[in-house]
């Protein structure tokens, strides 16, 4: 390997030592291979990471984000049958603007399954407004 030398400023070291400290890289040049590799990754098309188990450490460090807007790839967020069964629990309970908060702080405006959230909740709501209706009309037709 060909050594070179490279200056960065402290803080940016202490960063590097702390997560060193933290167990996410074995050396603090375990980092610099990592971060070069993976920045050339990025860059160059054909590029090969030389990083001894970079896949790895990769998948430790940086797991992959559940999804990329407009992607088929799952939301960036919590899973979202999950975010469902909690909108629709609030929904039910009449909840409606704590169901748009957690839309709103779970995802970014405009995210596939924040929309699909959001028209799920437009259902709910309408459901509610009619359920007046209807039982007005069942009391009438009952007398």
């Amino acid at each position: 390997m060909v050594k070179s030398t490279v200056r960065f400023p402290e803080a940016v070291v202490d960063e590097i030592e702390a997560l060193v400290d933290a167990g996410q890289f074995e050396s603090k040049s375990e980092f610099y291979r990592f971060s070069t590799d993976f920045v050339l990754t990025q860059l160059v098309d054909a590029y090969e990471p030389e990083t001894i188990d970079y896949e790895q450490i990769r998948a430790d460090v940086l797991p992959e984000a559940e999804h990329a807007l407009g992607s088929d790839a799952p939301a960036d967020g919590p899973p979202f049958f999950e975010s469902v069964s909690f909108v629709r629990k609030l929904a039910l309970r009449g909840r409606f603007s704590d169901a748009e908060d957690f839309i709103d702080h779970q995802y970014v405006p405009g995210d596939r399954d924040a929309v699909l959230l959001e028209e799920l909740l437009r259902l709910y709501r309408q459901l509610e407004a009619d359920r007046p209706a209807a039982a007005e009309r069942d009391r009438t037709t009952d007398e």
